[in-house]
């Protein structure tokens, strides 16, 4: 417990005794003791410090009015007159002063200096605070090993609820969506009590690679200060230490699948390893593919599903990492749907902006393969995107080996080279041509130009690119080509308006 002035007027070698003392006061803590005969001190005060003085300027009604009532808005915990040097009672003006600003005065006798007032408050003080370390120590020691134990987080929040003496302690996501609560049943909600008036909610976040990941919330206590911050740190300790179990596992699943996706293992061994993974390949199954804007590393050190991680008993659903993708494989009877709305969620909440896709039900490992491309191919950035039938071209491009924008750059280089960004008409009139099935009227149509201007400029683009518009193996190859600057993210440089 802090010290407070009831400990020091109950002190009696101090004899120190009350002259001024509002309702409440003798509860009020002392943080430290401050002697000071300067003419304004308030400055140098930091509140709550029990300020000496003997009064030895002289002052006037007015000016010890405002120095009341300046004390008392720091406010002070009192003002300590010394007695018996400079004043033998305390001056009627400041008796007046400090009632009618509410400031508490007290009174000290000569023989007992303020130096010894001053040793027996950090004396106190001292042993509050080593006092208040020692059991944060025990209470800090008692979380960890609940939570290394077979309780784990449910242990923790349960030990932090009892040493706190609280209600209800809360883990819930930043968006708000509970986690875990302790007592299991408890109905608290840290917004609603907050709203209903009541003493509200005090919290911290629980961090993970320098991303709050989750938040702790308990009802506000002064008891034990920093141990709230300290299960939030440990948890988030927990928390890097189980995404990582959880990583292996998924990257585990994820090579398997890679090989399956590239052909590498026969199918008969491929069911035998996917099912040791909880894989059925022959059942009819659904992929569910998110596929990365950045670096994947991140998403193998903090978590995004919170949780499996919390319920150390893995992924829900079959989980892998795949270089710069996040694969589900949904078996028949949970909606894929949702879990790919969820998926975007969980990601977007980690603050990743993934493309989701959603592919066709089938079964097999073909269907797997095809499942993954399908879904793979159907992403939508920062969304969720169904499967349409899938195409060849979409195939190919979706093989994450191909260099596409090298592809894409080989093909239609000169035309890249030539021509201004802002000014590629010969790139758009190749679209325009490719994407009307090459029938010029439509597309001379669909541009706004003359038949002829069109003719000029698929002229000059068979000449800079030794290619003949009339041969259908040329113009699939500028299909592709086209396709994989899309995929590659270069569309801007073959899209603008029509010239």
């Amino acid at each position: 417990m802090p010290v407070v002035l009831r400990d020091l007027l109950d002190e009696p070698s101090l004899k120190v005794r009350a002259v001024v003392l509002p309702e409440g006061a003798a509860e009020q803590p002392i943080s430290w003791g401050s002697t000071t005969e300067l003419p304004d001190p308030v400055p140098f005060l930091r509140g709550q410090e029990l300020v000496m003085t003997t009064a030895l300027l002289d002052r006037t009604m007015d000016e010890w009015r405002d120095l009341a009532t300046r004390l008392a808005a720091v406010p002070v915990a009192a003002v300590c007159l010394g007695i018996g040097l400079v004043h033998d009672q305390p001056p009627a003006e400041l008796l007046t002063a400090a009632r009618d600003a509410g400031l508490t005065l007290l009174v000290s006798p000569v023989e007992v200096p303020f130096i010894a007032i001053s040793h027996w408050l950090a004396d106190q003080i001292y042993a509050e605070t080593y006092a208040a370390v020692q059991t944060n120590l025990q209470v800090q020691d008692r979380l960890v090993r609940e939570l290394l134990s077979r309780r784990g987080v449910d242990g923790m929040l349960s030990e932090l609820r009892r040493q706190l003496g609280l209600d209800a302690v809360v883990l819930a996501e930043p968006g708000g969506h509970v986690l875990h609560r302790s007592p299991r049943n408890s109905r608290w909600k840290p917004s609603s009590s907050a709203a209903a008036g009541t003493r509200g909610s005090a919290s911290a976040e629980v961090v993970v690679d320098d991303i709050p990941v989750a938040v702790l919330h308990t009802e506000p206590t002064p008891a034990y200060e920093g141990v709230l911050p300290f299960a939030a740190t440990v948890l988030g300790l927990e928390l890097a230490r189980e995404q990582a179990f959880l990583t292996g596992r998924r990257e585990l699943l994820g090579q398997v699948l890679e090989d399956v996706l590239h052909g590498l293992v026969s199918d008969h061994a491929a069911r035998n390893r996917l099912r040791r993974l909880n894989v059925q390949a022959d059942a009819l199954q659904t992929m569910v593919v998110a596929v990365l804007d950045e670096t994947p590393e991140r998403l193998r050190r903090v978590p995004w599903e919170l949780r499996s991680v919390l319920a150390r008993e893995g992924d829900p659903l079959p989980t892998a990492l795949l270089d710069d993708a996040v694969a589900v494989v949904v078996p028949e009877g949970v909606d894929a749907g949702q879990v790919a709305e969820g998926l975007h969620a969980q990601l977007r909440e980690a603050r990743h902006r993934p493309a989701v896709g959603l592919g066709s039900a089938r079964r097999g490992v073909a269907g797997l393969r095809l499942g993954y491309y399908e879904a793979r191919q159907a992403a939508v950035p920062d969304g969720v995107g169904r499967s349409a039938p899938l195409s060849l071209t979409g195939l190919l491009l979706g093989n994450l080996d191909l260099p596409l924008a090298e592809l894409g750059h080989e093909v239609l280089g000169p035309l890249l080279e030539r021509e201004d960004p802002g000014d590629n008409h010969l790139l758009l009139t190749l679209r325009s041509f490719l994407d009307h099935d090459c029938v010029p009227s439509a597309t001379a149509a669909a541009m706004v130009i003359h038949r002829n201007t069109l003719r000029y400029r698929l002229e000059q683009i068979e000449q800079l690119l030794g290619r003949d518009l009339d041969r259908l193996t040329d113009r699939m190859e500028l299909a592709l080509a086209l396709a994989a600057l899309d995929a590659a993210g270069d569309r801007g440089r073959t899209e603008g308006p029509p010239a």
